[in-house]
């Protein structure tokens, strides 16, 4: 059975700015050409222009939907294992699913991973486990040159002098076997 968690989701008042990532482990994986931070109580993905090109789809509404004002349900692939996102309250309506978490496949929007590397689908399952709130937002960090964003996922919400609060979406796990 598939669980379902409110995600909240962040977007920055003006264009480029974000808060830091803070301190991580830079995690390469050239398979996908991706770089993935591992932070204590947060996990990123470099946005770099390949990842942002996959992420859009063709669009340039806030990273595929991710950071859209009103999320929209990304198109289905067919034959993908996610079922219909569950009712969170009879009278209000069921808030799209934007990040999907699969036994190795994530889906960040419009954007799938297949075979995800180990560490990274570990963290991501403890962040799921820990029962706190989730947060989605652009991030950076000084390491990194100059405009480098990052997509994070955390426990902890990012600072409201920077980032408004969006409508929420759903992060949906598959249970491990």
């Amino acid at each position: 059975m598939t669980e379902a968690r409110l995600l909240r989701r962040h977007r920055a008042y003006f264009k480029g700015w974000a808060q830091a990532f803070g301190d991580h482990d830079l995690l390469r994986d050239p398979r996908q050409g991706l770089r993935w931070l591992l932070g204590e109580a947060q996990l990123g993905l470099m946005l770099d222009p390949s990842v942002r090109t996959r992420l859009r789809g063709g669009d340039d509404d806030g990273l595929g939907g991710l950071l859209a004002d009103a999320p929209q349900a990304p198109a289905a692939e067919p034959g993908t294992p996610w079922p219909r996102p569950m009712r969170l309250h009879s009278r209000m309506p069921t808030p799209p699913a934007v990040v999907d978490v699969g036994t190795a496949t994530l889906r960040l929007g419009r954007l799938t991973l297949r075979q995800c590397p180990p560490a990274v689908m570990q963290r991501l399952r403890t962040l799921l486990g820990a029962h706190a709130e989730l947060h989605l937002y652009q991030a950076y960090h000084l390491r990194y040159p100059n405009g480098a964003r990052m997509l994070a996922i955390g426990q902890h919400p990012p600072l409201g002098l920077i980032y408004r609060e969006l409508p929420p979406a759903l992060i949906r796990s598959t249970p491990l076997a």
